[in-house]
């Protein structure tokens, strides 16, 4: 009879945990839409760069991030996972800069590539063995503020990962709530903390995260973006998540066969697109671990991305395993900048994935295509399936409104204009023929409006 007692106790007191744990998370996603009344921002420690205030969501530009200033940022992100730890955090910043990247992915707890690395980034007290989850690693913590103000100095972002290593579950939550106040209390007032990332590549404690995500969420008086991360997929993770900010995606695949250019990248870079967030492939095919190994292919994976609205990551060795070796840099690197510099010169916040566009018939190439709803801006990037492939003059239409138009063809590894032109519209109901110059691998067209008229409609069918 005391055993059956014990028993019943046991899995009332589950339960009662089982029904708190979800009743929170309840409660946290109802407030969400109320933060800002109830958990007023604070002031945060601003940088004289792009860094002056934390970015958001923007209400206007929903695929973008803006912050205070009305600043819009567009990411290139590299990952540089123990850059918490590395042996000289100052050499790594000036390495992502020559890459053109303006944010790094690291992580706050983990042990990443701990057998070349030796490194074990613990927030606790204790050990990991023996953790302390009540108490704090005071001397790691402030080394990580060290590091992320030297980072927010040399114009640099950091997406943080709470979680590399260790993948606490649903009933774990209570425990680690304290990590998470000292994480916001700690490091919320800084704004080159790009997000929030709970996790990396773990999705088995849904429960654990909905928790976490939902308490940053709520809690943060700063109001960073929240994310996770899944594997390797061909769409967002959990996009529909009210406390999932982005929509994030990984791609850590390569060149080989069914990971073409159209089927897979393209397709998944629309797929994460289509949520009405920012997209952010936070994770992309690293050199030799995921044979993405021939630096044209990775060149027009960047673009595709880019110029289907998704921002991109540069994930390679030297992020990683090699993060101590700053001389390092994979073939490939030296078109990252040129793209970064294209995008930072045009107004790619009011810009939107579009489909009827632009139309070229020709099953060797693929192409992204962006523009401005009223399309006085349009960037088409065009390339070769295959790489060392040349490309003959071909002849392209362009669907847009009434008026006339000036066109640059550029190369996307320089952005050498290669040739301009001007064409006029007769409106949407027509087809307007645009010659294309040949070109090696790929090619970016922009079209400008040049005068503005009235925009015939499309008859309907009769």
């Amino acid at each position: 009879m005391i055993l059956q007692n014990k028993a019943s106790t046991t899995i009332l007191k589950s339960g009662m945990l089982e029904i708190s744990l979800s009743l929170f998370v309840l409660a946290s996603c109802l407030c969400l839409s109320c933060r800002s009344s109830r958990q007023p921002e604070k002031q945060s420690v601003a940088y004289d760069n792009a860094w002056a205030s934390p970015y958001r969501t923007s209400v206007r530009y929903p695929h973008a991030l803006e912050n205070d200033q009305g600043n819009f940022l567009y990411v290139l992100n590299k990952t540089a996972w123990a850059y918490f730890a590395c042996a000289d955090p100052a050499a790594v910043l000036a390495h992502t800069k020559k890459h053109g990247a303006n944010v790094i992915r690291v992580c706050l707890e983990g042990t990443p590539y701990f057998k070349e690395l030796n490194y074990d980034l613990w927030p606790w007290g204790g050990t990991r063995a023996q953790p302390d989850y009540a108490s704090f690693n005071e001397p790691y913590w402030n080394r990580v503020e060290e590091r992320i103000r030297l980072a927010g100095a040399q114009g640099i972002g950091i997406d943080l990962v709470l979680y590399f290593t260790l993948k606490p579950e649903k009933a774990e939550s209570a425990a680690q709530k304290k990590y998470w106040d000292y994480a916001i209390e700690r490091l919320g007032k800084y704004s080159n903390i790009l997000a929030w990332e709970i996790m990396n590549e773990e999705i088995g404690n849904e429960g654990f995260q909905d928790i976490a995500g939902a308490y940053f969420k709520q809690n943060d008086p700063y109001h960073h973006p929240v994310i996770s991360s899944d594997g390797t997929t061909e769409d967002a993770l959990w996009p529909h998540k009210s406390w999932m900010d982005l929509a994030v995606v990984h791609t850590c695949t390569g060149n080989q066969p069914q990971y073409d250019l159209a089927d897979w990248y393209l397709s998944i870079a629309r797929n994460t697109g289509q949520y009405g967030k920012p997209a952010f492939n936070n994770e992309s095919g690293r050199e030799m671990r995921h044979k993405n190994d021939d630096p044209i292919f990775r060149r027009k994976q960047g673009w595709v991305f880019a110029n289907s609205g998704c921002f991109w990551t540069w994930h390679s060795w030297d992020g990683c395993e090699g993060i101590n070796d700053t001389t390092y840099f994979a073939a490939g690197y030296e078109s990252l900048v040129p793209m970064v510099n294209y995008y930072q010169s045009i107004p790619f916040w009011k810009m939107e994935q579009n489909f009827t566009l632009f139309k070229l018939d020709a099953d060797n190439l693929v192409s992204a295509v962006m523009a401005t709803p009223d399309r006085d801006l349009a960037v088409i990037y065009c390339a070769a399936k295959q790489s060392q492939q040349r490309v003959p003059a071909l002849k392209a239409a362009v669907r847009i409104k009434n008026g006339t138009y000036a066109v640059r063809f550029l190369e996307p590894a320089t952005l050498k204009v290669v040739q301009a032109a001007e064409f006029r519209s007769k409106g949407l109901q027509n087809l307007t023929e645009l010659a294309l110059p040949p070109f090696q691998d790929d090619l970016l067209i922009e079209i400008t409006a040049e005068t503005a008229e009235k925009k015939s409609l499309i008859e309907g069918t009769r």
